[in-house]
């Protein structure tokens, strides 16, 4: 291996630093790892790469485009996207109702809500224990507070609210269906502010326990709009 002098490399100031630990040692500097693409940091592109496989050889088994958008949960213009092997661009993310949309509508709505709730603060649901809707409009009247907590809504907080009204009326709420109740998994204030503005309805993404999935779907998944 050639080895060169850190004096011809390294700046002036760099090098002072270097030196404080590795003075007079040959050492070697390896390179940057590449940056991880989008989703694999999380095993995010894995769990779609296993659904995505899931839904094709059912397709190649003889299963209809409407049978498979209906038992995954996703438009018939995502499934088409997955099993004709159509190249999915990744739309650009921001925290609003639009750019949820675009996610969903390309059959990665779940990217969208971990790059959210990762910026908030919160865990992405278990995979493997609940499945995601794509991204539908639910009446508020069927949602409960924050899970393990009451929306409480103080009017001061409330008030607060009204200084940034897109911040709160223009994101999607992310909902978590259990034990046959809807329960807000983040977004507490939002909720009440939305319930104080009197809206009846909202674009959420619906986290189901699988367990629970076809009572979810024919009580509550078939009747409620999608993000079209």
């Amino acid at each position: 291996m050639k080895y060169e002098n850190a004096g011809d490399i390294l700046p002036a100031s760099l090098l002072q630093e270097v030196q404080k630990y590795a003075e007079g040692k040959a050492i070697y500097i390896p390179k940057r790892e590449k940056a991880k693409g989008w989703g694999e940091a999380s095993g995010y592109r894995e769990k779609l790469n296993k659904r995505n496989a899931v839904i094709c050889s059912r397709y190649a088994a003889g299963a209809g485009i409407m049978e498979l958008a209906e038992d995954f949960f996703l438009s018939p213009e995502s499934i088409k996207k997955i099993v004709y092997g159509k190249k999915i661009n990744l739309p650009e993310y921001s925290p609003s109702i639009c750019s949820a949309k675009q996610y969903s509508d390309a059959g990665v709505g779940e990217e969208w809500v971990r790059i959210y709730l990762e910026n908030e603060g919160v865990d992405m649901p278990d995979g493997s224990e609940f499945f995601m809707s794509e991204l539908v409009k639910i009446p508020l009247r069927l949602i409960e507070g924050d899970a393990g907590a009451a929306v409480t809504g103080a009017p001061e907080t409330l008030a607060a609210v009204t200084e940034e009204p897109d911040a709160y009326t223009d994101v999607p709420l992310i909902i978590l269906f259990e034990d046959h109740r809807f329960v807000s998994l983040c977004g507490g204030r939002r909720l009440a502010y939305l319930r104080m503005e009197k809206k009846n309805a909202h674009w959420a993404f619906v986290f189901v326990r699988n367990t629970e999935y076809n009572y979810y779907l024919n009580n509550f998944g078939k009747q409620f709009q999608r993000g079209k």
